[in-house]
């Protein structure tokens, strides 16, 4: 008998915090002190008061299993360097059909059926990919993708360009995790695509100051 994290949950460490997302609620929380604390010992394999497990169980943040006992925080590799060095060129694959109904596309999903609709594929393995297959074709999306978002605007930019350019990346056979992460103080979210130590649409000493919570 083990214990897991419950559905939906993932979680990063930062500062001896726990810090929890519930994708798809897209809303991010923390422990008290004591439970924070006794979460962390039992992730690290430690024994605990049997009440803390309990009250753990009740707050739906772990559940037992017949499986392997897995509660570990999310992995993802110290990002070392960016792909999106150029500045954002506007060109006519800003207007191509194809992008603009990626754009509507991810507008849509995300504000009638949420974030999980668009993470049907876990990628997040990517980010222990060596190769920089296709880097030049990726760095055209980027730029092509962030001027558009400069002409179009975006709520939660962050998120919904990922997602656009994700989406296309796929379409050229290409993929990359979606990380997301958190800084605490004050308290800012944030979201990007990577592939091993290579961040794809943000600039890599930017997105190091965030604490990693999900990878999909």
């Amino acid at each position: 008998m083990g214990f897991v994290l419950a559905d939906g949950l993932s979680y990063g460490v930062g500062a001896n915090k726990a810090i929890f997302l519930a994708i798809a609620s897209d809303r991010y929380f923390c422990l008290s002190p004591q439970l924070n604390d006794a979460f962390l010992a039992f992730a690290d394999g430690q024994i605990v008061d049997q009440r803390h497990i309990e009250a753990l169980i009740a707050d739906g943040i772990i559940c037992e299993t017949t499986g392997d006992h897995d509660i570990r925080p999310v992995r993802v590799p110290v990002a070392e360097r960016s792909l999106a060095t150029r500045a954002a060129r506007y060109s006519m694959a800003v207007r191509s059909p194809t992008a603009l109904l990626d754009r509507v596309y991810v507008k849509r999903v995300l504000a009638k059926k949420g974030l999980p609709r668009l993470l049907t594929r876990d990628l997040s393995n990517l980010l222990y990919e060596r190769s920089e297959r296709g880097a030049e074709d990726i760095a055209e999306i980027v730029e092509a993708v962030h001027a558009a978002g400069r002409i179009f605007g975006a709520k939660d930019q962050c998120l919904s360009q990922s997602l656009l350019i994700r989406r296309q990346m796929q379409r050229c056979g290409y993929g990359a995790a979606l990380v997301f992460g958190v800084r605490l103080l004050p308290f800012e979210a944030h979201c990007w695509l990577q592939r091993g130590v290579t961040v794809l649409d943000d600039h890599h000493e930017h997105v190091v100051q965030f604490t990693p919570v999900f990878a999909s």
